[in-house]
């Protein structure tokens, strides 16, 4: 399923080379989206693109192979709290370093009213301070990550489809010959039967068509991809969040701390 990040480096640049194939792949995919059209991207592919630990890891891999960061969003997917990945988009977990003890030193942030908006999609919620969901996170991804590109994707998933099994074999084909995807699909945990079920299909199904696999990078190491630590936010993003709430009126402590 993955390849070293130097494998993916190479591959790429032979396979950009490759005009069969890369004819096959627009036929495959139809027109490609516009943010390919620029050039070859490093990519991660999320509901909400945010300036996660995460993040911070695939940005210095990219930067280690001199290829751009591009984030995919799908912001009409459903928000939804029993996801800890959403969860945590909603709940914000900043990071300050290890304790004396040796323990992760966090502090948590809500931004979201989870009653009312759990199950809603992405692109419809709003912060406690009214400001809409999505834009927040991307103001505070791009004020960190100035050069990256953020495409939200839900239109062009939704004429695929719109449902995970119909359009992740297209969004795997965007790998073959034009970009890296950085990812960890895991094999236990709440996202096993996802990958199972949705991503092997998917992968054997555009091996069969093309005659080689997506080039598909992992973050991390198989041993830390289940670390919760990856969904919090560097410590001192938690400063820029706090201002925007001291400047609200009308949200109580309790609110946010819980």
């Amino acid at each position: 399923m993955y390849v070293t990040l130097e494998q993916a480096k190479t591959n790429l640049r032979q396979r950009r080379k490759d005009f069969t194939l890369r004819r096959k792949v627009r036929d495959y995919l139809g027109e490609l989206p516009d943010f390919l059209q620029k050039g070859p991207r490093a990519v991660l592919a999320r509901q909400l693109a945010s300036p996660t630990l995460e993040f911070q890891q695939f940005a210095a891999l990219a930067e280690q192979i001199d290829l751009l960061p591009a984030a995919l969003d799908f912001t009409g997917d459903k928000f939804y709290s029993g996801n800890p990945d959403k969860l945590a988009l909603g709940k914000m977990i900043f990071h300050h370093g290890k304790g004396r003890n040796g323990g992760d030193k966090t502090s948590p942030c809500r931004v979201i009213d989870f009653n009312r908006w759990d199950g809603k999609p992405a692109n419809q919620i709003e912060t406690l301070w009214g400001e809409d969901f999505v834009a927040f996170h991307h103001r505070l991804l791009t004020s960190y990550y100035p050069t990256v590109e953020v495409h939200d994707c839900t239109e062009w998933l939704k004429t695929l489809g719109g449902k995970p099994e119909l359009f992740w074999p297209r969004v795997l084909g965007l790998f073959v010959c034009d970009c890296i995807l950085f990812e960890n699909f895991h094999l236990d945990g709440h996202e096993k039967a996802f990958t199972r079920d949705i991503i092997r299909p998917a992968l054997t199904q555009v091996e069969e068509y093309f005659g080689c696999a997506p080039l598909i990078v992992p973050l991390v190491s198989q041993e830390r991809e289940q670390e919760r630590y990856w969904s919090w936010y560097p410590g001192e993003i938690e400063n820029q969040v706090w201002q925007v709430l001291n400047a609200s009126s009308g949200i109580a402590n309790s609110q946010i701390r819980s």
